[in-house]
């Protein structure tokens, strides 16, 4: 399959996007629409979307860090409704969890435990299916995960632009460092209005 764009969805999952999850990134409801805009334009049009997914053991020793957050088998982990589309193809994070389907799935959901999509150990053959595209970019939080994720894409020298009226972070100060470096490292900065046009 060669796809010339791919949206990538960033953890938008119960956690950090809704005001009780355990680890929610403050005012981050206030994307959920262009959030939902993105995710139909894809879907009518058939672009692929990736997503990534935090999916931590109990005992993650991340939770040393932060408060225990998308707990696998827990509501929190779950997608919120606007991000999730009827049978995603769900890829753990282990050796060989991945086989290219046919038909290409409107989702495939990246199973990971760390800031950046890249550690799943299946992500590397996944972009090897998908072929050379440009990757919209979206999702949370803009200080640690996106920015992680966005990184990587582009060491691996993908084209990505960043939706940033659809990212949010945890910090403010942060989030404005890490739109900066990731436009620093080539990604191009846009807007959902841009992107579904």
């Amino acid at each position: 399959m060669s796809k010339s764009i791919v949206f990538f969805d960033v953890d938008t999952q119960v956690d950090f996007m809704l005001p009780g999850g355990s680890l929610y990134v403050k005012g981050v409801e206030k994307i959920i629409p262009n959030l939902r805009n993105l995710m139909t334009y894809a879907r009518e049009r058939h672009i692929p979307v990736l997503s990534s997914a935090d999916a931590h053991p109990p005992d993650d020793p991340s939770f040393a860090q932060w408060p225990p957050h998308c707990v696998v088998g827990t509501p929190g982990q779950n997608r919120i409704p606007v991000t999730l589309f009827p049978n995603p193809y769900v890829v753990p994070n282990r050796p060989g969890a991945f086989t290219p389907p046919d038909p290409w799935p409107d989702q495939v959901i990246l199973e990971k435990q760390e800031y950046d999509a890249s550690t799943n150990l299946n992500f590397d053959t996944i972009l090897g299916a998908i072929g050379k595209a440009q990757f919209i970019l979206f999702g949370v939080a803009t200080d640690y995960c996106v920015r992680g994720t966005a990184l990587a894409l582009l060491r691996k020298g993908y084209s990505v632009a960043i939706v940033t009226d659809a990212i949010k972070p945890i910090s403010e100060e942060e989030g404005r460092k890490a739109i900066a470096e990731m436009s620093a490292a080539g990604a191009r900065l846009v807007k959902t209005s841009e992107v579904c046009t």
